[in-house]
């Protein structure tokens, strides 16, 4: 990955040349997480946010240190289309593992996804001490023709989508690079973009300090849930924007709260990051294999709930063919999983695990059975994919 190189400036009328060399963050002058947070807020343009998502442009910064219920997010930008963007300040010489810094940003916008419009509203008027529709007022400062039912619809609707650009801005972004774009990409749990910002500081001496951020890594947006639906036959399938859900809606914070145990749950294997909630009752356990993972789910109209292992098509597909080559080793290790009972290629089988739900006596049982059942999952492919990844 190419790092940044010296500057040289010539002022008008000289001959010479000014060097100007990198200044870390962290050690002189203040500069720490909270300068770089003021820096960022008080110059929203350093973000480049149109090699990120440009459709959460212009950014209007909204506040600093929302309080959230998994913290304080460093600093909220808001778009005038009602977008947020979420952006967590790290130098990154502070010994903190990336699992941690990503997992801290996942939690702040799991947070936020389960805020309404009043939420929001209420939590931006206690950082900034700002009365009345907050949110609608400083974006209105930027667009004023904006119309304020409009702009409140279209908030409310991002955030119930989790709509969010996720930024992680820093000194130093380097090594692990791709392993933290990777990281992010098997735990997206919403409808998020995410940007690594790498900001430079050169000093010029008496003529000042240069700042030079710069995108090392992006995700494009992430929004896989699961769906069942009835036609030719019944099936699990991948849904996405243009699929539309057919029934009645179900209360995501009910949804929610009945997973939410789920989420916190260990495994034997020290490294395996806990499951996501994802909408429309499941959750999903990352797999060191790109594209795939493990999924724990609950489907009231068929009463049942079970765990697969899961993954995008082609992913999928790639990894079953060599996992099916010790089909009989797995098998041993996992008793009474088969193949999938909604999707069932004989030439292809997956790994599945079914239960009634009227076997349980309790909601508790049954989120045990299926803590059970993720660990034993988890075990047995966990190294296998892992091995495969090489």
């Amino acid at each position: 990955m190419p790092t940044y190189g010296n500057i040289l400036l010539r002022q008008d009328g000289s001959v010479a040349f000014t060097t100007a060399r990198r200044s870390a963050l962290g050690f002189t002058d203040g500069r720490d997480e909270a300068w770089l947070r003021d820096v960022l807020v008080g110059n929203p343009e350093l973000l480049p946010i149109e090699e990120i998502d440009p459709s959460f442009a212009p950014l209007i910064p909204l506040c600093t240190e929302l309080q959230t219920e998994a913290g304080p997010v460093d600093a909220v930008f808001i778009s005038p289309s009602g977008r947020l963007t979420l952006v967590e300040c790290k130098l990154w010489r502070n010994p903190e593992a990336r699992r941690k810094v990503i997992a801290q940003i996942l939690d702040y916008a799991r947070a936020v996804s389960g805020w309404s419009y009043a939420d929001l509203q209420r939590r931006v008027a206690a950082a900034t001490g700002r009365k009345g529709n907050a949110p609608f007022e400083t974006a209105r400062e930027v667009q004023p023709d904006l119309d304020e039912a409009a702009f409140v619809d279209a908030t409310a609707k991002a955030l119930r989508e989790g709509r969010f650009l996720l930024l992680i801005a820093g000194d130093g972004i380097r090594e692990g690079v791709s392993g933290m774009a990777e990281l992010i990409t098997r735990n997206a749990a919403l409808g998020f973009s995410f940007g690594l910002v790498e900001v430079a500081l050169y000093e010029f001496g008496e003529q000042g300090l240069v700042v030079q951020p710069r995108v090392v890594a992006r995700t494009e947006t992430i929004e896989r849930t699961f769906l069942r639906v009835g036609d030719e036959g019944e099936r699990l399938q991948e849904v996405t924007d243009d699929t539309e859900e057919e029934g009645e809606p179900v209360s995501r914070a009910d949804e929610r709260a009945w997973w939410e145990p789920l989420t916190r749950i260990s495994f034997d294997d020290p490294e395996q990051e806990p499951p996501a909630y994802r909408p429309r009752n499941h959750v999903r356990v990352p797999m060191p294999y790109p594209g795939v993972w493990i999924t724990a789910f609950k489907l009231m109209s068929d009463g049942v709930c079970g765990v697969f292992l899961a993954g995008r098509k082609t992913d999928l597909h790639q990894a079953l063919d060599r996992l099916n080559e010790e089909r009989e080793a797995i098998l041993a290790e996992l008793p009474g999983v088969s193949h999938s009972r909604y999707s069932y290629d004989p030439e292809r089988p997956g790994f599945s695990i079914y239960a009634d739900l009227n076997d349980f006596e309790t909601d508790e049982a049954c989120r045990e059975w299926l803590a059970q059942q993720l660990n034993r999952y988890v075990n047995a492919f966990r190294p296998r994919l892992k091995a495969m990844a090489r």
